[in-house]
């Protein structure tokens, strides 16, 4: 007769070999950047952040982290920050990486003949959510940034909000938040997407951020401030055109890595003085922490200008002279 010892030692090692083979599940779902595993789940990301008391660093982006035309900035991000080795140190040892996708980003392919092909990418863009190990919003960077930028700032946030209650982290954010002059974002984009755009006869398109209706003040200053951003991508441009606006001068003697370089750092200090002190003002006017999901409305349209809700992502209105239907 089997005794309930045995029974019961049997049992915790059916659990424990399950559990083993669970996490080893949760272990295997990885997209590996730059020698980095990014979890592909945001729930299997949460069920770690758990166990090692660990904030989440989620990237939030149109198409997908494994392939190659991602939306640009995120394209960008992959090449750049997430290849700086402080970086992979800090979501190496500091956070639990993972990814998700909004929906597909939008592909221009241009047909050249003799199997030859050039695509491109409009729209979209890329936000990484500091979360809690609860999967609530604790901060966010919206677009690009150099690691000389981004490093000092996440780092800060961590050690701030990561286990801090709500009425702490929405201090955090009351105290840094402040209004910001017109500003023009999505500088990195709109050398990469403008001409694209131009050359497929794409109008320019805007995006409205509507302050009536019962709104509280911390709201309405929220929502005002968001007024001054446009998305410069959005503006169809001639190539000269759009690197003259994000640099300040023509392509015309310099060097493409110069170019990259200097679009790189403007679009960087962009976000970081501009584009984060709304992202504060939006934080410090909620009242409870959202998840990423309830962020994206906030975040994508109303801040970064994005038509992410329309099926045609503002795309519907071009029209290409002898195209079948």
């Amino acid at each position: 007769m089997t005794s309930r010892r045995s029974i019961g030692i049997g049992a915790v090692l059916v659990a424990s070999i399950s559990l083993g083979m669970a996490l080893s599940l949760v272990h295997s779902r990885k997209t590996n950047v730059h020698g980095v595993g990014w979890y592909t789940s945001f729930a299997d990301a949460l069920m770690v952040a758990k166990q090692t008391h660990k904030p989440v660093l989620l990237l939030s982006m149109f198409g997908r982290l494994d392939e190659d035309m991602p939306c640009a900035n995120a394209r960008t991000l992959r090449a750049t920050l997430f290849n700086d080795p402080e970086f992979k140190a800090l979501i190496t040892k500091d956070v639990v990486p993972a990814w998700e996708m909004v929906r597909p980003v939008p592909h221009v392919t241009i047909d050249l003949g003799d199997g030859k092909s050039v695509t491109r990418t409009v729209r979209g863009n890329a936000v990484m959510y500091l979360c809690n190990p609860d999967g609530k919003v604790v901060d966010a960077f919206p677009g690009v940034y150099t690691a000389k930028d981004f490093l000092p700032m996440i780092h800060e946030s961590i050690d701030a909000l990561a286990n801090a209650d709500t009425a702490t982290v929405l201090k955090y954010h009351k105290d840094r938040g402040h209004m910001i002059p017109m500003t023009m974002s999505t500088l990195s984009k709109a050398v990469l997407e403008t001409p694209t755009l131009a050359m497929i006869g794409q109008p320019k398109i805007t995006v409205q951020v509507d302050t009536t209706g019962s709104i509280s003040p911390e709201r309405f200053r929220f929502l005002s401030a968001t007024k001054q951003l446009s998305d410069l991508s959005l503006t169809p441009m001639s190539p000269n055109q759009a690197v003259t606006t994000v640099t300040g001068s023509p392509i015309e003697g310099r060097t493409q890595d110069e170019i990259v370089k200097q679009v790189l750092q403007n679009d960087s200090a962009t976000n970081l003085t501009r584009v984060r002190p709304v992202i504060h003002l939006w934080l410090a006017s909620e009242t409870a922490l959202p998840t990423p999901e309830q962020a994206r409305d906030t975040v994508l349209q109303t801040i970064l200008k994005i038509p992410f809700k329309d099926p045609y992502f503002g795309l519907k209105d071009v029209i290409l002279p002898g195209t079948p239907g």
